[in-house]
């Protein structure tokens, strides 16, 4: 049976729309690589890559993913009817993120719309949940179920949010856990649960069904909940989380390998077409590298780089996005004809598959050289703005032929037999539990201890009472004799290790990229207050108010990179000469 004219054409226009906000992220994460090669005014780093981030996120991954659910369940339900209010209203949540977070980053308006993106999506869930009770309580549907459910609980980080900044404050463990608790349940469950389920649902649809039991159902799902306890283990370096979160792994490598080849041996004859097979394929192996890359966290000294080196955060964020999710999603709407298969759509995928391949090796490559102290690649980030460049020159082609192709292929409706309603308190008992982890983790973290507390609270008897913050900051270093002039030699030497160790965060400008940027350093701070902050990072991020600004104003955290004395002495020279040639003037702190 063919698809109703008004719905063929509401999944062409979520489609434009879908692929369109994934075409301006590309752009904006080319934006971001070119911060490293040339300079850029006006904008500002940190508000393209929060713009990035949720256009990408939302935009991209909500739309796609909740699309592809809905044009798959609802059969011949009217899509506009039932979801186009909520449809425009997403857009208008969308583009206001679009147009505000560029402007002012994270403020009242960018944070509005994000709010309303949040409500908007528990619309589409609840109506959605409504129609997977009306469906057979297949493995794909109870994937696709358990999906909506992590979704669901990985937004109680973003409400969580408020109360933790009110509370304890953005420099507090339980800020950056509330962040994390929002994406590891993004990425574990409401992507990968998702993909897996619209998978699994698209060959059960063919006749196909896939068979597992469940108990290997509950390890699949419970290696999800206990994988957060690596996010515990950096805020709360105990012993009893990192061995849960090895055990959580190991367990996660076996429910994925016990699912995985058994969708595997079916997808020979699951896919007419070879290039949508390609994508599932490449989505699946994605979801086999996620794996493996996690259960190397059993070893103390990889889990520990896993959430210092940047670049492995990055590279792990995309290969779910990009490998597992987008790949994929976008497979199973090209072999279902939401998409277009034609050539220039398939030379688009051809692109940002490359594209995806160059970043993902230039990002896990280049971050291993950090680790092992191998230093930079000296092309690093002009390669990665090529493949970067790579993204939207194929979206590009995808979105224009999603306009100037008549894409929209006949599909088989196939009815599914009503099964008993799902028990909604199944939902509402697993949101109650959810919430109660979330009291424990807060309970875990030990609340708002004095030494921990929001710098941003005034007027306390405390504060006023504080002892003014020592210019040389805290640490070993109580003196360093600058010389007459600037050591070349020395300079060179900490040239090196800026390049190995500090250039994915810092610029050598005075714009700032992930942290603040180099130039005019010596002359805001005595060379005392940056060698300690080099080589006593923890302490000082913990104890120093100066540099517990920097961290409330760029809200990542320094990682301990165990930096000599002597290393540090070669920084401090090479920030020297940084500032006499771009400032001016060095060593302004000390005169």
């Amino acid at each position: 049976m063919r698809i109703s004219q008004p719905n063929e054409l509401f999944i062409r226009i979520w489609n434009r729309w879908a692929v369109g906000f994934f075409l301006i992220a590309a752009l904006l994460g080319m934006t971001m690589r070119a911060f490293y090669i040339v300079e850029i005014p006006v904008l500002e780093y940190r508000h393209i890559l929060h713009t990035h981030s949720h256009i990408a996120l939302l935009g991209w991954g909500f739309m796609m993913l909740i699309g592809t659910m809905i044009f798959e369940l609802e059969g011949k339900e009217n899509f506009g009817k039932k979801y186009g209010g909520l449809f425009i209203a997403l857009l208008v949540s969308l583009l206001g993120m679009l147009f505000s977070f560029p402007v002012q980053g994270y403020g009242v308006v960018s944070i509005s719309f994000s709010t309303l993106f949040v409500l908007l999506s528990y619309a589409f869930i609840f109506k959605l949940w409504k129609t997977l009770g009306q469906r057979e309580n297949t493995l794909g549907i109870r994937l696709i179920r358990w999906s909506l459910i992590g979704y669901l609980i990985s937004t109680f980080g973003l409400w969580a949010l408020g109360p933790v900044t009110a509370t304890l404050g953005r420099m507090h463990e339980m800020y950056f856990m509330t962040i994390q608790w929002f994406l590891h349940f993004q990425l574990n469950a409401w992507f990968v649960l998702g993909t897996l389920g619209l998978i699994v649902f698209f060959a059960e649809k063919r006749g196909i069904k896939i068979l597992i039991s469940s108990i290997q159902q509950g390890l699949l799902i419970g290696s999800v909940f206990l994988t957060f306890a690596l996010a515990i283990t950096w805020a709360e370096p105990s012993p009893i989380f990192f061995w849960i979160n090895s055990l959580a792994v190991l367990i996660q490598a076996l429910a994925y390998y016990l699912l995985l080849q058994k969708i595997i041996k079916i997808l020979p004859g699951l896919f007419l077409q070879p290039f949508p097979k390609m994508l599932i394929v490449l989505a699946l192996v994605s979801l086999v590298a996620k794996a493996i890359l996690q259960v190397l966290l059993v070893f103390p000294e990889v889990a520990v780089i896993s959430y210092t080196i940047r670049l492995y955060v990055i590279g792990f964020l995309h290969l779910v996005m990009l490998g597992a999710m987008t790949f994929g999603i976008g497979g199973l709407a090209l072999e279902e004809g939401r998409l277009p298969a034609t050539l220039s759509s398939k030379i688009g995928w051809s692109l940002i598959l490359g594209g995806f391949l160059g970043t993902e090796l230039l990002l896990f490559g280049q971050g291993t050289m950090v680790w092992m102290q191998w230093g930079y690649l000296s092309w690093y980030h002009l390669g990665l703005f090529v493949f970067s460049a790579l993204f939207p020159l194929g979206l590009a082609l995808s979105f224009i032929s999603l306009f100037s192709e008549k894409y929209v292929q006949p599909q088989s409706i196939l009815k599914y037999p009503n099964s008993n309603q799902l028990n909604v308190e199944t939902m509402k008992k697993v949101m109650i539990w959810s919430m109660g982890i979330i009291a424990m983790l807060m309970t875990s973290c030990g609340g708002g201890s004095e030494s921990q507390s929001s710098s941003s609270e005034s007027g306390s008897p405390a504060e006023a009472a504080a002892p003014a913050a020592d210019p040389k900051g805290i640490g070993e270093i109580k003196s360093v004799d600058l010389g007459s002039g600037v050591d070349a030699s020395l300079a060179d030497q900490g040239k090196a290790i800026v390049d190995m160790k500090c250039t994915a965060c810092h610029q050598l400008n005075d714009k700032r990229l992930v942290g603040p940027g180099f130039q005019g350093v010596t002359n805001r701070r005595r060379p005392e207050w940056i060698m300690n902050m080099i080589t006593n990072v923890d302490v000082m991020l913990d104890q120093d108010p100066e540099a517990q600004k920097l961290l409330e104003e760029c809200l990542t955290r320094m990682p301990n990179q165990n930096i000599s004395m002597d290393d540090a002495r070669g920084i401090l020279e090479f920030m020297r000469k940084n500032d006499e040639e771009k400032a001016g003037q060095r060593d302004a702190a000390v005169k």
